[in-house]
């Protein structure tokens, strides 16, 4: 029985645990949200609003006012920036006065030397608004930028008004506008402008503009197309065709270097098929025509790549099947491939063919070791330029990671 009340209060223990859970949940998640949507009071405790500083825009509030009626009644109440006093104006408008020309002079040394455009702000600081006009806005207009050129120099009297409010105050400010600075050849090439323009006001009768023969003692000529400028067309064709005719004899000198390198590799591999095949009792013709049979057979089946050696063997078998004697087809086979191993073995061939050699396989046999060799040392001299064509993205990579931990550290230091 003991035990029976433990486990029931334990039950109603667990029955209001979850509800006071979510009451609490609740709870929590409405202060937060309220917390979080409060906004600051814009009526401080003793009723006051605050403005918008000099030049700001009017706001409005919403305000809640107990004590007219029963209830609390919301009222909107639009508050307006801060103004100037008469003295502050004054004090303001001095200000930027003081500053006046280094605000607008841009890039020119002084307002009395000006050749380029000026800066003329239409806003100063806390909210005065400056208007401005010129004298000449044909050489300076209201927004600073220089008009037509002048020959000489010229005055040009901006003037300005400062308004913040309702306190206006007007100013002038003389600027000297110079002609622009040019070159020798700049120059002359204005005067000779000057000179057309006159020129056509002189003809404006006539139906047609005579252009100046000569200016400055120097005769001129005319035309109303620049040269075509394609002239480096006709040296770019020349350097393709050099660099196509040089691409011709590389590509050929690698295919021929490409060929021999094949013809090597390939030469242990032909010479022991055919002692292997002639121990096993066939002749030479029938040892040659067996192995053209196979590489034929392996190559249509794509079981092996076409190789250079084997090529030159297919061609040597349908020459003799063709009518071509047996020791001139071995003889052109080693004219073909053109390598010192590939004529000692058709020259084997050949003598073995005309008057017969008794130790041919021992000979074979000993050629094909000496095969052997040179296809380990060619192996081993490949390896070499591959590893050495490997330096150059090797020497890459170790600039890259040199420059990714230099420049972090010099930027650091800096």
């Amino acid at each position: 029985m003991a035990e029976n009340r433990k486990n029931e209060k334990k039950r109603e223990g667990r029955t209001w645990l979850a509800p006071a859970a979510s009451v609490l949940g609740a709870v929590v998640l409405y202060g937060l949200l309220v917390w979080t949507a409060q906004e600051p009071e814009a009526v401080t405790e003793d009723g006051r609003i605050g403005r918008e500083g000099y030049g700001g825009e009017e706001q409005e509030y919403q305000v809640w006012v107990e004590g007219i009626n029963d209830q609390a009644v919301p009222v909107t109440v639009t508050v307006g920036p801060q103004v100037y006093t008469k003295q502050e104006a004054e004090a303001v408008f001095d200000r930027i006065m003081n500053d006046i020309e280094r605000t607008i002079r841009a890039d020119n040394p002084t307002l009395m030397e000006v050749r380029n455009n000026l800066e003329l702000p239409s806003r100063g600081e806390e909210g005065v608004s400056l208007r401005w006009y010129s004298s000449e806005p044909e050489v300076i207009d209201s927004s600073g930028r220089l008009g037509k050129e002048v020959g000489t120099e010229q005055l040009v009297i901006l003037y300005l008004e400062l308004s913040a409010g309702e306190y206006r105050q007007d100013y002038e400010i003389p600027v000297r506008v110079l002609p622009p600075d040019r070159s020798k050849e700049e120059q002359r090439l204005a005067d000779f402008l000057k000179e057309l323009n006159l020129q056509n006001e002189r003809q404006r009768e006539e139906p047609w503009l005579t252009l100046p023969k000569s200016f400055e003692g120097k005769e001129l000529r005319y035309h109303t197309r620049e040269r075509s400028g394609y002239e480096p067309i006709l040296l770019l064709g020349v350097v393709m065709a050099v660099l196509l005719v040089w691409k011709e004899k590389s590509g050929g000198k690698q295919e021929s270097q490409k060929r021999q390198r094949e013809l090597l590799l390939d030469y242990a591999d032909l010479l022991s098929k055919l002692v292997v095949l002639t121990c096993a009792g066939l002749t030479i013709r029938n040892a040659w025509e067996r192995m053209v049979k196979d590489y034929e057979w392996a190559v249509e089946q794509k079981k092996q790549k076409p190789r250079a050696a084997y090529e030159e063997m297919c061609q040597t078998y349908y020459q003799m099947q063709s009518g071509m004697a047996e020791g001139d087809a071995y003889r052109e086979f080693g004219r073909r491939c053109k390598l010192q191993s590939y004529l000692k073995l058709s020259g084997l061939l050949e003598q073995n063919r005309r008057s017969g050699t008794k130790n041919l396989r021992a000979i074979m046999e000993t050629e094909m070791a000496d095969a052997l060799e040179q296809r380990k040392n060619l192996a081993r001299r490949l390896g070499e330029e591959a590893g050495t064509r490997l330096l150059m993205p090797l020497f890459l990579m170790l600039g890259i990671v040199m420059v990714m931990i230099m420049v972090p550290a010099m930027m650091t230091m800096g």
